[in-house]
């Protein structure tokens, strides 16, 4: 039975798709080059990248059968060299010299020479950047880099344990105000028919900060008002 149509061959039953071709293995090679040369972050950034031209191959070689993103992926990965493959399945854990510098950047969130964690996070991933270089050493593939988005976890996390909400430490006494407010007006109308949700208060609770002169974006609007809710919820729910 010819390869090429096999997988067409058995109705009812999922398979892998056709045969990679030799245009496609090139397209996969490249991507592969690229993300071992550092230019590209993770082999998923590079099946994102490289989907397009697959599919225009695939409508000409396989009379329009379109990789998936999944089979793409694993195609790609599957042709990384085995001594590279393992760091892209699962990031590698941070390691006691990276987590004392999440530390440093908390307590700095914590004293205020932050005003958010965000900021913290922005300013944290150099030196983990250059800790990942001196750890790994020379290597033929770029190193591994923390994301800002991790970092930013990490740094919100032991921020709390610290005892620190690093977004609403650094609130004015207007601002918290106008939160307390907006709770008591969620709990005066949480039988209103139709229902107002956090996500609205929060939007008109954002217009009222800005005619106070406060910039805020609409998720620290929600996060505040969600987190007052929760802390106010015992003594409207259940009355004491």
């Amino acid at each position: 039975m010819n390869r090429s149509t096999a997988y067409k061959k058995t109705p009812g039953v999922i398979q892998p798709g056709p045969p990679w071709t030799e245009a496609e293995r090139r397209v996969l090679d490249r991507q592969v080059k690229l993300v071992l040369a550092g230019r590209l972050p993770s082999p998923r950034h590079a099946v994102s990248s490289c989907l397009p031209e697959l599919e225009r191959i695939g409508r000409t070689a396989h009379s329009g059968h379109v990789r998936t993103w999944e089979a793409t992926y694993r195609a790609l990965l599957g042709r990384i060299p085995p001594r590279f493959r393992r760091r892209y399945r699962r990031p590698p854990r941070w390691t006691p010299a990276e987590m004392r510098i999440v530390n440093r950047y908390a307590q700095a969130v914590a004293d205020g020479k932050y005003a958010s964690a965000g900021d913290a996070a922005e300013a944290c991933v150099k030196p983990l950047a250059e800790l990942r270089r001196r750890l790994e050493g020379p290597r033929p593939c770029a190193p591994v880099r923390r994301s800002q988005m991790s970092t930013y976890g990490r740094i919100s996390i032991r921020a709390r344990e610290l005892g620190v909400c690093p977004a609403w430490s650094h609130a004015s006494p207007v601002e918290k105000q106008v939160v307390l407010e907006w709770t008591e007006r969620y709990w005066r109308t949480r039988d209103a028919k139709p229902p107002w949700y956090i996500m609205d208060l929060a939007d008109l609770m954002r217009a009222e900060l800005q005619h106070k002169g406060f910039e805020r974006s609409q998720g620290f609007c929600e996060r505040a008002l969600a987190r007052r809710i929760r802390l106010t919820r015992r003594e409207h729910v259940t009355g004491t």
